[in-house]
């Protein structure tokens, strides 16, 4: 699962790659590089409880992939996909907007919803040029008698009807596409459908201030970018003293992290033992089958029960003696859908 930090020029997202866990030298800010990846442990109470509770010798938290973009240039997308190509291949999006109320780049003065809604534009312009380019496609084929015809009428049609609402700057997530239409048009990755997260990045004279939300049904987390790559530099013994200086009770990355992994509808299930405690990253509603084979694929191929233990349950008895004593784990068939927070045992045979 991986996160793409995307933003205009000067959003601060390389410093707050930084505070995720990056490589500390100074980074390029030129279109054509590659840009690095790191793997961040996703915070998680209940695991550690179950850690604590198990001693196991190996612990095995979730992890959120997150990818330092290239900025991208306002208003130059209509016409070059290719500036998008790298935000494409991300699962989710993390816009990280500039917010601050003095000016350290020199830009003038930013409007984090104005610059939201520009890049909201051009990510629906970016959608409108591989929607334009497919359809031009489509229709030379339609010269040539080809067995997939059928199938390619239905996707111009479909590619017809949402090229209005892209070529007005509107997200493809406004319009009322069915689980078929979706599934039709997933291999082009459009930007406008891709689950978005808004970073705040505030000015360390603005930390503790609420900002105003601007997103309607999108994770919204007000952070300092510079503040948190401070604090990613310190020794563990000297955060929390730092942290207390700003009045900040939480690391933002922390915050963010979560935030990226309920952003792109996942959640996790648990193992647990004395070899190893682990989090298993799905999707949600997923089954209990598919949890298994995520596990390993022999499981969900053999698969006869799953053995379920809330977390919450096992925590309110106190310890594994007492959860037994009071019932325990259930048995719960394939279709079984897991629950965030869930422990399973997977009975099998191959």
């Amino acid at each position: 699962m991986r996160v793409g930090l995307v933003g205009f020029s000067g959003a601060g997202k390389t410093s707050l790659f930084r505070a995720l866990g990056g490589q500390n030298e100074k980074l390029p800010h030129t279109p054509q590089d590659d840009r690095p990846v790191v793997s961040v442990e996703v915070p998680d109470p209940r695991l550690e409880w179950l850690r604590d509770l198990w001693k196991p010798r190996k612990y095995t938290p979730a992890r959120v992939e997150f990818q330092d973009l290239p900025g991208i240039p306002e208003r130059a997308v209509k016409g070059k996909p290719e500036l998008l190509a790298a935000v494409r291949e991300c699962d989710a999006l993390a816009v990280v907007l500039r917010d601050f109320s003095a000016d350290p780049y020199g830009i003038g003065a930013p409007g984090a919803a104005r610059d939201l809604e520009t890049l909201r534009t051009e990510f629906a312009l970016g959608d409108l040029a591989v929607v334009e380019g497919r359809l031009e496609r489509l229709e030379s084929k339609k010269k040539k008698p080809v067995k997939e015809q059928a199938e390619d009428e239905k996707e111009r049609l479909l590619l017809a009807r949402i090229a209005p609402a892209l070529e007005a700057g509107e997200s493809l997530q406004s319009l009322a596409l069915s689980a078929e239409d979706e599934k039709r048009i997933s291999g082009f990755q459009f930007l406008s459908l891709k689950p978005l997260l808004v970073v705040h990045n505030v000015g360390e004279e603005d930390l503790g201030r609420a900002v105003d939300p601007i997103q309607r049904d999108c994770p919204e987390i007000p952070l300092c970018a510079t503040v948190e790559e401070d604090v990613a530099g310190l020794e563990e013994s000297e955060r929390a003293e730092f942290l207390d200086a700003y009045g900040i009770a939480e690391r933002a990355r922390d915050a963010l992290v979560r935030a990226a992994y309920a952003a792109c509808r996942a959640h996790a299930f648990f193992t647990a033992g004395e070899d190893e405690v682990r989090a298993w990253t799905i999707p949600v509603g997923a089954s209990a089958v598919e949890s298994a084979g995520k596990i390993h694929s022999d499981l969900a191929r053999g698969f006869i029960r799953a053995e379920v233990s809330p977390w919450e349950s096992l925590h309110a008895a106190g310890d594994l003696r007492s959860y037994k004593a009071k019932g325990g784990s259930r048995l719960e068939g394939k279709d079984y859908v897991v629950v965030d927070g869930d422990i399973l045992e997977i009975r099998f045979s191959v």
